[in-house]
């Protein structure tokens, strides 16, 4: 495939994705290792303005907890209730919404096929969980196997108590119940 056929912000990711593996190669060299190589990638894809990364603060699993409850009627509450299973030992949360509606602005998962049975909403989902953590810097972003809607998405906790549901397939934020796929009744959360 010849470049100018490629999308422009492609291009661009792979340039900065390519000069960020140098870095962490060089850095190897040095001792600094694997960390150096996560910074460098998100501190050159904020410098050329392609994923810029959002304020983080540091929340308890216990506020997110406690913000989950707030915002799903039937989180640990019904027979078959929306549980959440932690994975992290410390979560850091995007400190608002606007920064991180500026960062979810290009969703490189816009030019992923879908493809059923293989790469489809599980697989979106977990995919943008790990973009988040790995270009963000941010785990406060869930994957929300929801059970009662047969679908997967993402749910994001902000530092600042607010919840969002995101469905990464289409880079729009969705409400619970505006839809049977984000009903939510019965499922479970990963973070």
């Amino acid at each position: 495939m010849v470049l100018d056929q490629l999308p422009t912000e492609l291009v661009a990711v792979g340039g900065v994705v390519v000069s960020a593996l140098s870095a962490y190669f060089a850095g190897k060299k040095k001792g600094k290792g694997l960390f150096n190589l996560e910074q460098e990638l998100r501190d050159n894809l904020e410098e050329y303005g392609i994923f810029p990364s959002p304020d983080t603060s540091e929340v308890s699993r216990d506020f997110i907890g406690d913000k989950l409850q707030e915002n799903i009627p039937e989180f640990d509450g019904s027979a078959v209730p929306v549980r959440v299973k932690y994975t992290d030992g410390n979560y850091l949360a995007p400190t608002s919404v606007p920064e991180m509606s500026e960062a979810k602005m290009f969703n490189p998962f816009d030019y992923l096929p879908y493809r059923p049975d293989i790469y489809d909403c599980e697989n979106y989902a977990s995919s943008y969980k790990s973009f988040a953590a790995f270009l963000w810097g941010t785990n406060t972003m869930g994957v929300v196997y929801d059970w009662s809607g047969s679908h997967a998405y993402n749910v994001i906790v902000y530092a600042n108590g607010e919840v969002e549901f995101y469905e990464p397939q289409d880079s729009e934020v969705v409400e619970l119940g505006s839809d049977d796929k984000y009903d939510l009744s019965s499922g479970l959360i990963i973070l």
